[in-house]
């Protein structure tokens, strides 16, 4: 079952970036006006690493949530002291919102399943 979820979130993600890549130039236009694809980076990088660790760890959403968003003001205080790197508070809010996408989704899965388990009984 486990394996299902994974599967379907990555073939989630495949589709979305094919719709994006084989889209009209006009709408790829309007996603990356405002947006530097550093940004776009550290969310998925972040969404990913919240559902790694919440996968692996086995911690509360909240926790897990939590402890990543820790590591992403530690990675951007260490930038911030780093000569050859620099701290952007885009990059930090970039970081919650692949955060804050994962745990969105993951609720929303349990609270899918809790309803439809319900119903069942």
């Amino acid at each position: 079952m486990k394996s299902r979820y994974h599967l379907s979130i990555l073939g989630i993600f495949v589709i979305l970036f094919f719709c994006l890549y084989f889209s009209s130039v006009d709408f790829r236009r309007l996603v990356f006006r405002s947006t530097e694809i550093d940004s776009i980076g550290h969310i998925i990088s972040f969404f990913c690493l919240t559902w790694v660790l919440h996968s692996i760890l086995k911690l509360p959403l909240f926790n897990t949530m939590l402890t990543v968003a820790f590591y992403g003001v530690l990675t951007e205080l260490g930038q911030y002291y780093l000569g050859f790197r620099s701290a952007q508070v885009s990059d930090f809010i970039s970081d919650l919102i692949g955060i804050a996408l994962f745990g969105i989704i993951r609720w929303s899965i349990l609270m899918y399943r809790n309803r439809s388990g319900n119903k069942s009984a």
